[in-house]
């Protein structure tokens, strides 16, 4: 005799146990594939972590010092690096629309060379990263930015207040559009803009928005110049024998720079193990702020 349909869901709840949760297992998987990734176990920084206004962030970067723990997927992150996939894609299809290449993409850029310390001086290293995209047509660095409702809230913000380019988008994200722009400079190209494509993370494309301004080498120039100082500091503090002394770099906290800093352990005291955080209010521009250039 045949069975009904609700004959046989009753026979199949009877049966074996359900599976334990894929959402479950997968947390653990995503966590444990995120340190794993070679971007999260580098030593060598890239354009893209240079601009953040704390230097302690950076010199614990170089010097190899302790992490907070991964307790939950880095679910942002990972959504934007499958979109820089995508758009590598996407930008292809663009090209062959035109029938012509327009765009660049995914392109290997040496902003500064490493430099072998002399007669036993410090070895500075190279700095180099992929460029998301260049537009040929417009001498256009064009950087990919997956973000959430806030970062576009704040660009919306800022530029119906009528603030100038500078004061529209963080240091970090400014900063690493025009040390973009030296690499490809470096390739004897043309470059006129830098522009940051804020895609929006939510259901509907046209919350997107956008960045522009003018190439400026002094802002890359900066960067290299304090990288290269705090690569010295490093160096001369002898952190393998001394390793507390990590405090001696400055700290310059703040929301930003502190909300994602994998060294930051709120409550725990300043030290080799952790950094307390956002305990510095009134250090959280970088000097070159007050010079004028960024």
């Amino acid at each position: 005799m045949t069975m009904g349909v609700s004959e046989v869901m009753a026979s199949l709840a009877g049966g074996a146990a359900e599976p334990a949760s894929t959402v479950g297992e997968l947390r653990q998987v995503l966590m444990d594939f995120e340190t794993s990734r070679p971007r999260s176990m580098q030593k060598a920084l890239g354009p893209s972590e240079l601009g953040t206004p704390c230097a302690q962030q950076i010199a614990r970067k170089l010097a190899g010092a302790p992490q907070a723990p991964v307790t939950e997927p880095t679910w942002a992150p990972f959504q934007g690096t499958a979109v820089h996939a995508s758009m590598e894609d996407v930008v292809a299809f663009w090209n062959a629309q035109l029938g012509r290449e327009r765009w660049l993409a995914e392109d290997r850029l040496t902003v500064s060379e490493a430099a072998p310390g002399a007669d036993g001086g410090i070895d500075l290293p190279e700095v180099a990263g992929n460029g998301d995209a260049f537009d040929i047509d417009h001498d256009m660095v064009v950087d990919w930015k997956h973000v959430g409702n806030t970062a576009l809230k704040k660009l919306g913000a800022a530029k119906r207040m009528g603030k100038p380019p500078r004061e529209q988008v963080s240091q970090e994200y400014r900063v690493q559009a025009h040390l973009y722009g030296l690499g490809h400079a470096n390739k004897g190209r043309p470059v006129r803009f830098v522009r940051l494509v804020l895609l929006a993370r939510s259901w509907q494309y046209d919350d997107s928005n956008e960045w522009t301004e003018p190439y400026d080498e002094r802002i890359a120039l900066w960067a290299l110049g304090r990288y290269y100082d705090i690569v010295t500091a490093v160096a001369e503090l002898d952190l393998a024998n001394h390793p507390d002394q990590i405090t001696a770099i400055k700290a310059s906290p703040s929301s930003d720079a502190c909300k994602f800093c994998r060294f930051r352990q709120a409550g725990r005291p300043s030290g080799w193990a952790s950094c307390a955080g956002d305990v510095a209010a009134t250090e959280r521009r970088a000097e070159a702020f007050g010079a004028g250039i960024l």
